[in-house]
This record gives structure tokens, sequence and C-alpha cells, in this order.
């Protein structure tokens, strides 16, 4: 009986304890998210009146609809493999025992991730300028200026450089605490028989991390989809040249708070949440296989 009482007890403290978390996460997550599937599905204007699937045949006549979809998929192609990449570099040279400062350089990569991107994006924007950084940078070794901000194909490249930027030193931070968990008895062994460092890299180290990859490649996607401030700070209308920088996080923002339509901003809101969940159902088809490995 007294175990039975102390159990009781235990758990009736472990509720107690947890009811903070789900009164926030009921008032901040599932009622927010609840009312936003019945948006999509009403009229909300003056009164809510239930419209069915027509919110979602309006977005799909706009052609901004498709644009910015467009966008997001050309910046996620863009900069997700280079930022992989890259962050699979720095981790690797992070984690050989010979390097000096580790601390110091994990801080100094892991810095844009924990800076405002609202204070980055402002950043670039100077430098993007005709008379900026980067310009004066070319001008000076005799290279012609590029419009950054006034030409669609530069103005895509500009908000690559800044996602990636922004978001190769958290995954290095990811990457190298998956390297951790890797034996050094195993590059011993391929050591021993004679393989080098490339070879390590390709059939030890990429395999190995191969759940920690996945897992960037996913959060990177998710991330892309709600892109929003970069675009929206480097071009005052968030759209720039022929609608080349608008993206679904733009548009969402624009129909909802310019347009005051809630209906059809929570139809896009949906579309990104499948959108999201389509991509990371084929990444882990395409690359969760054995994943356990």
């Amino acid at each position: 009986m007294k175990k039975k009482k102390s159990v009781f007890n235990h758990s009736k403290s472990a509720y107690i304890m947890m009811a903070p978390f789900l009164v926030l996460f009921v008032i901040t997550m599932l009622i927010p998210t609840i009312m936003s599937l019945a948006f999509s599905f009403s009229d909300v204007s003056s009164s809510i009146s239930f419209v069915g699937l027509q919110n979602f045949k309006d977005i799909l006549r706009d052609p901004l609809f498709f644009k910015s979809y467009g966008n997001v998929f050309i910046f996620m192609i863009g900069s997700i493999p280079i930022t992989i990449i890259l962050a699979l570099v720095f981790a690797v040279l992070l984690n050989k025992p010979t390097v000096k400062g580790k601390g110091f350089f994990r801080t100094v990569y892991y810095l844009p991730a924990v800076t405002s991107i609202v204070a980055v994006s402002s950043v670039f924007l100077t430098f993007y300028n005709p008379t900026g950084l980067f310009n004066t940078v070319l001008t000076t070794i005799g290279l012609e200026p590029i419009p950054w901000l006034s030409d669609p194909f530069w103005a895509r490249i500009g908000i690559i450089i800044i996602s990636i930027w922004l978001n190769v030193g958290y995954y290095t931070v990811l990457f190298l605490a998956g390297l951790q968990n890797i034996s050094s008895e195993i590059y011993e062994s391929a050591d021993i028989d004679g393989a080098n460092s490339v070879q390590q890299f390709l059939k030890i180290t990429v395999p190995m991390l191969k759940p920690v990859i996945l897992m960037g490649m996913i959060l990177s996607t998710i991330n892309g989809l709600g892109a929003f401030e970069v675009p929206n700070i480097l071009f005052k209308n968030g759209f720039g040249p022929e609608s080349s920088a608008v993206t679904v996080g733009v548009n969402l923002y624009k129909t909802s708070f310019e347009m005051v339509d809630f209906g059809k901003a929570s139809a896009i809101s949906w579309t990104m949440v499948i959108v999201a969940a389509i991509f990371s159902v084929i990444q882990f088809m395409v690359g969760g296989k054995d994943n356990e490995a």
C-alpha cells in the first residue's frame, strides 16, 4: 500500500512540474495551431465564415505564391549544399587534436548563429550598396562593380551568401558534437591500414555522421522555407528586383499584415507545413537508410 502511495506521489509531483510547460504549450502552440488550421478554411473579416478550400484555390491562382516558392527553392539549392560541406570541413579541422585554440575558433564560428539576423542583414546591406565594401574591393582590383541590389540574379546570390554566413557556424558545432562520438580507435585502425585523410573522411566520417548530416539538412530546409528577415531588410518591400527575393515568409507577412487576409495567410502557412513534411520524408527516404550507421 505504501509503495503504491509512493508511486502516486511521484507521479503527482511529475505532473505538477510539467504543468507550467504544458500550459505554455497549449496557449502558445496548440491553440494558435488549431486556430490557424480553422482560419485556412474560413473567410476571416468582420466575421468568420467557413469557405472550404477557397483560400487554397485562391493562393494557387496567385503567381506570387509560386514565385515565392521558386525563390525559396533556389535559395535552398544554392545555400544548403555549400553550408553542409563547409560545416563538415570546419568541424573535421576543429576536431583534430593538433589544432590549438579550439575554444576560440568554436566561439568565432558559432557567433553568427547567435547574432541578430536583422543586424547581420543591415551590415550586408551596406556591403551590397553600389559604393559598399564588396564593390569597393572589386573596383580596387580592376573588376566591374556588381549590381547586388538591382539585378535579379545577384540579388539571389546576395541572399544565398548571407544564408551561408549565418548558418555555417551552427552546423559546424552540430557536426563537431557528432564527431566527438566517433571513436579515435577507428581512425587509428584506418591509419594502420594506410587510409589517407580524404579516404578517412569519405569512408568513416561521412557515413558515421550520416544521422547528424540528415538532421542538419532537414533543419536547413525548414528554416529556408520560413526565411523572412534577410529579404525584408535588403529590400524595403521584401520583393527585390522583379520579385527575385520574395520568399514564402515574405508573402505570408504581406498577406496577413498588409492585406489583412488571415484566411489566405493561414492557407499559405499550412502549405509550408505540407512542403516541409514532404521534403523531410524525401530526405529520410534518400539519406535515412541505415541511419543507425
